[in-house]
């Protein structure tokens, strides 16, 4: 899931750097290192934009997040539109098994877990914008399991739907703590077989 979610980013305005490119390059580092322990300095290396232009163009840091939470919200968006089409529990299936994966780089991003899950485990000391959008994830990621389980004609899609975004939640976590996919895997095989069990 993460793997796709890589190739799905849009956005404008550019200026005498590639904005597009530089929010791609700094996303990579807060789905890294995490909200509180991303400096300027780390974002300033790897977009290799000074820290006054960073300012400039992107904001404060809470600002910079934001905008980083967006694009990542718009990745999960394009991954979502390309694997549930239709929406169907197979294609949920399809995605849990994915989320378990083996990299072949053990240096590869989606070996930190999920970005917004993550930032989950920082929310105290984040503010309502941050929450707002962390949210508004949850809720894309809820009404795309209720949309699939509805199709599917399983009996109340609403409790599914939230079951499986705990599922999934949980398996990220256990990415991001164990600092590889493969630990998603009793998780997410589960996840699977419980599904299965929705269709008989």
């Amino acid at each position: 899931m993460q793997q796709l979610m890589q190739k799905e980013v849009k956005m404008a305005r550019p200026r005498n750097f590639d904005e597009d490119d530089a929010l791609r390059k700094m996303v990579q580092v807060f789905w890294r290192h995490g909200f509180d322990a991303t400096t300027t300095r780390m974002l300033e290396e790897a977009t290799g934009i000074g820290v006054r232009g960073i300012a400039n163009v992107f904001g404060d840091k809470e600002d910079i997040f934001l905008k980083v939470l967006n694009v990542y919200t718009e990745m999960a968006r394009g991954m979502i539109a390309q694997v549930f089409d239709p929406p169907r529990l197979e294609a949920a299936q399809m995605m849990f098994q994915g989320l378990a994966r083996e990299t072949d780089d053990p240096e590869d991003v989606t070996n930190c877990g999920c970005l917004m899950v993550n930032t989950v485990f920082e929310l105290g000391r984040a503010s309502p914008r941050i929450r707002a959008a962390v949210e508004e994830y949850r809720e894309m990621w809820r009404e795309t399991f209720r949309a699939a389980t509805e199709a599917d004609g399983v009996s109340d899609p609403e409790a599914r739907a939230e079951y499986l975004l705990g599922i999934l939640w949980g398996a990220l976590s256990q990415i991001r703590l164990m600092g590889s996919t493969t630990a998603a895997a009793p998780m997410a095989r589960i996840a699977v077989e419980t599904i299965e069990g929705w269709k008989a």
